[in-house]
């Protein structure tokens, strides 16, 4: 079972939610990042997201720019991303360039023959939206919940041992 946290913070007139989860996954680091760095594969894990194409061509790198069609709460919106660190098998984090302000970094550790895979979110809401934070955060914690608890599997059943 993933370990995740959620947690509220309020500084001046900006809210953030942040979001937090640990999991294994049964696979190389090498592997695991592959899968995850992957544009197509984001759909698979992240159910808001619709479609995820990347606009910088080549392969992933920081600065890499990203436009995803989201489902924000039955709302469909469209957000500009990008790369804003890529340390290959080690790190990535993307960062919204569009609102709402969100930052999500994952690392990467070898564990044995698995991978140790840490992630954090972090969503920093303005203006009106602050008035709608304890809905959005019930319902983001709950999708993070099955999403974490999900992606193990999900990532082993598509690599093979």
């Amino acid at each position: 079972m993933p370990d995740i946290k959620y947690e509220i913070v309020t500084k001046s007139k900006v809210f953030m939610l942040k979001f937090s989860a640990t999991v294994k996954v049964n696979r190389p680091v090498e592997k695991v990042f592959a899968w995850l760095t992957n544009a197509d594969n984001q759909g698979k894990f992240d159910k808001s997201s619709i479609k995820m194409e990347v606009l910088t061509p080549g392969r992933w790198r920081t600065g890499s720019q990203f436009r995803e069609l989201r489902d924000m709460g039955g709302r469909k919106t469209e957000v500009l991303s990008e790369l804003a660190e890529l340390q290959p098998n080690r790190r990535f984090v993307v960062r919204s360039k569009t609102s709402p302000g969100w930052l999500g970094t994952w690392d990467f550790e070898p564990d044995g023959a698995g991978t140790h895979l840490h992630w954090t979110g972090q969503l920093t809401m303005k203006g009106f939206a602050r008035l709608l934070e304890p809905l959005i955060g019930r319902q983001m914690r709950s999708q993070i919940d099955q999403q974490f608890a999900e992606l193990p599997h999900l990532i082993e059943s598509e690599i093979p041992e």
